[in-house]
């Protein structure tokens, strides 16, 4: 799939309910209409981002407003680790073989799947947008610096 291809991707949100805990993925669309939870029905708004349609460059959280926002690869974790365990069941009959290729199909994967861009704040997903220059890799230090819930010592 073609960078091209992946930016024509339409934009989209994704994050879960303050009330049920179940995930909402929303399309942003002009119109601005809230995001509705599948599971409680409450309703999310998710602002206006019709000038973002334009530029499909995202300059801050369309769920929290917070403009702290990084970049990772648009993949799910647990279907790595199933590649990974997959790779490490079969190496025995294999003698070993298949954790070669398990590393060269993540490498493959690396550079066929888009990117998301998620908010330090609130972890919204944010896919189908362009990677804005100001958003880099996932950095521990802001995170410590927005999480601002009360810690035990």
């Amino acid at each position: 799939m073609s960078r091209e291809a992946r930016a024509a991707r339409p934009p989209s949100a994704a994050f879960l309910c303050d009330r049920c805990g179940r995930e909402v993925v929303q399309i942003i669309e002009r119109t601005g209409r809230a995001a509705a939870c599948p599971g409680c029905g409450r309703e999310h708004d998710l602002g206006r981002a019709g000038a973002l349609l334009e530029s499909r460059l995202l300059p801050r959280c369309l769920r929290c407003g917070l403009d702290r926002l990084y970049v990772q690869k648009d993949f799910n974790k647990k279907a790595g680790l199933w590649v990974f365990i997959v790779a490490a069941a079969l190496s025995i009959p294999t003698w070993g073989l298949r954790l070669v290729a398990a590393p060269l199909l993540d490498l493959a994967l690396y550079y066929v799947l888009g990117d998301a861009t998620l908010c330090y704040g609130c972890g919204t997903v944010h896919r189908g947008f362009r990677r804005n220059p100001e958003h880099g890799p996932f950095d521990i230090h802001v995170q410590e610096a927005v999480d601002r819930r009360p810690r035990t010592a």
